[in-house]
């Protein structure tokens, strides 16, 4: 048996794995039937879990097609290939490196009759020293943001990190450098940097692959009587440079990531040679581990917990098979701030995924008297009461900060790991469409005429006419509300565009000021209450709560509540959809991308409608 690195990682989350796999690998293979040697009672538990991993139609539930991993390769891909292209700036020798996997260089071992395999990105050889270095489409804030925070100057937190630049420009442990006790306590240093040895946190899981890379890479060598070139060789992580902005330039069609006007190169490279080490007891017994669940290939229950990594970009694929004792609707996981547990009268802690193991799986499953927050409490009795939580007082108040005329705004954006336009950064959250609507006067709003948009006719830059169509639709002038659904996210896309364009920096900021929160008045903010008076206690419990909401504030669980209108038949339907539609525009035809742009208006308009529904919902029930 071959198991990849890839697959080493995914099978030692838990027992259970490496048997769906095989049984699911049997079923596409072969359709599999049940060996007649199974008695019943196993035959009916595996036939169970294959009616979860197929429908009726036996159409396969777990290995869906993932059309935004699809849109966002060719940029992964990118990534690897500028690692590759930078790396003799900072490292002598020869370089091996291809976004193929097959063109890459390779190293496998064998132990107990079990064949492990790993591929490297870029593999580096000098005349004295070999490095590895792993490319990950993350930004260096992954790493440099670990550390403890103090306050500076002007009041505001920043990080104290636990890697540091070095003379080369490579960033390394502080240990590797300099006295750690001249940045920070040791006891600091050590209690930040214990979180890259958690492979579930995201900083934790790059390093942990890595460290898998390593250990195949030292076995492999000792296999083959090399064990004197182990010390030579230096493991490296490439990520992208979160501080480099794009110029602009271009050559022969190709965007060039030169270095920028700050001095910024486009990727940086972290050492993790002490770490991996350090990670080499831990991956073997983690491989033993990983040897027994391949012998045992028992697919029997194992209980869920943070292994399963629910709702991560690394989440098991698994969940439907293993997550189906949860209910839909009101689980306990839908309780509010779940991850921090719960505790009874006497102090005594529980943690979610233990309360699940003692078949506590329902929001009512809990007694009262275990909710320590109170907006638990509230979800509980309406729950099970089935009567809505209603602060009426406090909407009243929300809804007087929103003057007229109101702007309903939504933006929609294409967050590439590589910034395609200038004065953008990696993963800058570039604007390509909004949708607006205009309420000039309390309930005199018609979802058609009233309607503004913009929407990028292809992928080049428009973000220009973009700007100049905002200013177009809304008044700043004569004041009024700018009304969102989580204003932070269009108050940073409007600071983003006013430093890109400077021409307009007047015209967004004062759009900026405009913006309120609709969200406020739904849920809550403690500040803004405090300010009209409410004592600190009640200005952060929530305003609004019904049993549909199902623990989130989002708009499409909000939105059902006070419409009819529902997602649920648009083809466009959420931002990852608008997303992949936005991204298929040079595939279409001309036809088809008439279609598209259609889809996406009717998505984007949808949700400031949205906007509409929810704010006269609000002023009725309040009345």
């Amino acid at each position: 048996m071959a198991v990849t690195k890839t697959k080493f990682i995914n099978y030692i989350r838990c027992p259970r794995y490496v048997a769906l796999d095989n049984l699911k690998k049997d079923k596409l293979e072969s359709d599999v039937t049940l060996s007649e040697y199974l008695n019943e009672e196993k035959q009916q538990h595996l036939e169970e879990i294959l009616r979860k991993m197929y429908d009726e139609n036996d159409e396969d539930l777990i290995d869906e097609k993932n059309e935004h991993l699809e849109i966002m390769l060719p940029y992964y891909n990118k990534v690897e290939m500028l690692a590759g292209q930078l790396a003799p700036k900072y490292f002598n020798g020869t370089f091996k490196y291809s976004h193929l996997t097959h063109n890459q260089e390779s190293f496998d071992m064998i132990k107990n009759g079990i064949k492990y395999l790993c591929y490297v990105d870029i593999y580096n050889e000098a005349d004295d020293h070999f490095n590895i270095i792993e490319v990950k489409a993350t930004t260096c804030g992954t790493f440099l943001d670990i550390g403890p925070s103090k306050k500076n100057e002007f009041g505001d937190k920043e990080i104290i990190s636990i890697f540091t630049k070095s003379v080369d420009g490579i960033y390394r442990l502080i240990e590797d450098e300099n006295n750690v006790e001249d940045y920070m306590s040791e006891e600091d240093y050590y209690k930040h940097r214990a979180k890259l040895f958690n492979r579930l946190n995201g900083a934790g899981h790059y390093v942990y692959d890595l460290a898998v890379q390593r250990y195949i890479i030292e076995n492999d060598l000792k296999q083959h009587g090399m064990e004197a070139k182990i010390s030579q060789i230096k493991y490296y992580m490439a990520t992208l440079n979160n501080q480099y902005i794009y110029d602009g330039k271009v050559e022969n069609g190709i965007n060039i990531y030169d270095e920028d006007n700050n001095g910024n190169d486009i990727i940086n490279y972290f050492d993790m040679t002490k770490l991996t080490k350090d990670y080499m007891d831990i991956i073997d017994i983690d491989r033993k581990k990983v040897e027994g669940y391949i012998n045992q290939l028992s697919a029997d229950k194992v209980d869920i917990g943070e292994h399963c990594e629910n709702k991560k970009t690394t989440e098991c694929k698994y969940t439907k098979v293993c997550w189906s004792q949860l209910p839909k609707y009101n689980s306990i996981l839908n309780y509010i701030y779940n991850h921090h547990g719960f505790e009874d009268q006497s102090g005594n802690k529980y943690d979610r995924y233990d309360l699940i193991k003692d078949g506590k799986v329902n929001i009512l499953d809990l007694p009262e008297s275990m909710l320590n927050r109170y907006i638990n409490v509230i979800q509980r009795r309406v729950v099970d009461s089935g009567i809505s939580y209603i602060n009426k007082d406090k909407i009243k108040d929300g809804l007087t900060q929103i003057k007229y005329p109101i702007y309903h705004l939504d933006f929609e954006t294409f967050p590439c790991p590589i910034p395609r336009f200038s004065g953008e950064k990696c993963y800058t959250q570039s604007v390509f469409q909004f949708s607006l609507h205009i309420e000039r006067e309390p309930g005199v709003c018609d979802k058609d005429k009233d309607h503004y948009q913009y929407l990028a006719e292809d992928q080049n830059d428009h973000r220009e006419d973009l700007i100049k169509k905002m200013i177009e639709y809304i008044d700043i002038q004569s004041g009024g509300t700018i009304l969102v659904y989580n204003e932070s996210f269009e108050k940073t896309r409007l600071k983003e565009l006013g430093q890109i364009f400077p021409q307009y920096k007047k015209e967004l900021n004062k759009m900026r000021e405009m913006i309120f929160d609709l969200l406020y008045v739904v849920k809550t903010k403690s500040s803004l209450y405090q300010e009209l008076g409410y004592n600190e206690e009640e200005s952060k419990l929530y305003n609004y709560y019904h049993k549909d909401m199902n623990g989130s504030y989002s708009i499409k669980k909000v939105l059902p509540l006070f419409s009819d209108l529902s997602y649920n038949n648009m083809e466009v339907a959420n931002g990852m959809d608008a997303i992949v539609s936005y991204a298929s525009f040079p595939k279409l035809a001309p036809n088809e991308l008439v279609n598209e742009r259609k889809l996406l208006t009717e998505y984007c308009k949808q949700d400031t409608w949205a906007m509409v529904e929810v704010l006269h919902g609000l002023i009725n029930t309040v009345k």
